[in-house]
């Protein structure tokens, strides 16, 4: 008696290997995005304190944050270290995965956007308002490409549109 497998079932192995893989990747790349984008809800957060904290030391508003000489939407004068300085641009910092941009503005509906993470790997921007809910937008060319899946829907945040790309 011979030992060994037939070419049918080495085929059955290598179709259920597929199968398998092609149910794993998509969750793979999920869990993989929520893992990123942990980093920038801390990141974020935390700008948003400092940014918080400096206006309160300091007598400068919200309101002013996206306004030219605000002290609080620099990142030298805050308590806080994230990532490289961009193309000699103070309020912009790049780590590994994301582009964080201090103090950026007003939203569509009035409040006040403390910080914006652009994600480099696709085209999605999340904020950070000043009561400190997040919001997102997507295919503002922020990253190279479209996420093969809605990242703002696994990630349970508003598509508000209220996140500008620069």
């Amino acid at each position: 008696m011979k030992k060994g497998f037939t070419l049918i079932e080495l085929l059955v192995v290598v179709l259920i290997i597929g199968i398998l893989s092609a149910v794993a990747l998509p969750q793979y790349q999920k869990a993989v995005a929520k893992s990123h984008f942990a980093q920038a809800f801390v990141g974020l957060k935390a700008i948003a304190d400092a940014e918080k904290v400096c206006m309160l030391s300091t007598g400068e508003s919200v309101g002013d944050l996206c306004c030219e000489g605000n002290i609080c939407a620099v990142p030298e004068n805050l308590d806080i270290e994230i990532g490289d300085v961009v193309a000699n641009s103070p309020e912009i910092r790049d780590t590994k995965f994301f582009t964080f941009i201090f103090g950026n503005g007003v939203s569509a509906d009035g409040s006040k956007i403390m910080a914006q993470a652009l994600y480099k790997k696709y085209d999605v921007c999340v904020c950070i308002h000043e009561d400190g809910h997040f919001s997102g937008s997507t295919g503002d060319d922020c990253g190279s490409a479209e996420a093969p899946f809605d990242v703002l829907k696994v990630l349970n945040i508003e598509n508000e549109g209220t996140c500008e790309c620069c």
